[in-house]
């Protein structure tokens, strides 16, 4: 493989070891392999550069190697990571990462797809070159990327009280995340804001799940003064530790 260097330099984080990248160029994908400390600002630069390494040189697909990657990556930046890839790879047939098990939560990428990028997560190198070498799967085609019934209809009644640019993803565990972009809004310290999260208890979602459409809708509205409540001293511009989680039931 012809190899090309990318340091992405010392990583944010006061930790001795910073975020490296490896980009090697195969026959037939793109393999960006990274090894030390994870550092959001890194990863969101990395992911630029590889964008125009692989316009330049005509690449149609990408390997993201994560399995030698320390440290996490919170909500928000991983729904910021998402954001990017549609930026930055949009003109890509095919973007795989590949993590460790126990870090896949499909938030990046669920908004990655959202935004029209071809972005899949594997927990395997195996599999994730294999797609790569494949068409373009009818998953990416047809899979609705989305929210179910329950979380849609909460975001639907509650999606006037945001920009219009916010996005809401569902995640694994079926919490709804609720951020935005604000890197323009020069009194922030951050480019998406803290996370809202959502979780509906278990028996409401299935209540919601099992109500026709119309009904659907009344109980969620219904929920707007409670998710109000929820919102009662959120700033969109704290930490991120700090993200409001909102439960409704």
């Amino acid at each position: 493989m012809h190899e090309i260097a990318i340091d992405t330099g010392p990583s944010s984080l006061p930790i001795p070891s910073a975020m490296h990248a490896r980009v090697a160029r195969g026959k037939d994908h793109l393999e960006v392999a990274l090894t030390g400390y994870v550092g959001l600002p890194e990863l969101l630069e990395l992911i630029r550069r590889v964008g125009v390494i692989s316009r330049e040189h005509g690449d149609r697909r990408v390997l993201f190697d994560l399995l030698k990657l320390e440290g996490d990556v919170h909500v928000a930046g991983q729904m910021q990571l998402g954001q990017q890839v549609a930026t930055c790879l949009a003109h890509l047939s095919h973007v795989a990462s590949v993590v460790r098990t126990d870090k896949i939560t499909r938030t990046s990428e669920s908004v990655a797809r959202s935004k029209g990028a071809h972005m899949k997560v594997f927990d395997t190198r195996e599999h994730a070159i294999a797609w790569l070498r494949s068409g373009l799967p009818s998953d990416l085609r047809h899979e609705t990327e989305g929210l179910d019934v329950a979380r849609a209809a909460i975001w639907a009644s509650v999606r006037h009280m945001f920009p219009h640019h916010s996005q809401a993803i569902q995640l694994p565990t079926g919490t709804l995340a609720i951020s935005w972009a604000i890197r323009s809004d020069e009194s922030s310290d951050y480019e998406m804001a803290t996370p809202i999260t959502v979780r509906l208890e278990p028996e409401l979602a299935e209540r919601l799940i099992a109500a026709d459409d119309a009904e659907r809708e009344r109980m969620a509205l219904a929920l707007e003064s409670s998710f109000r409540e929820g919102l009662i001293g959120y700033d969109p511009y704290t930490a991120v530790p700090r993200a409001r989680v909102i439960v409704l039931g």
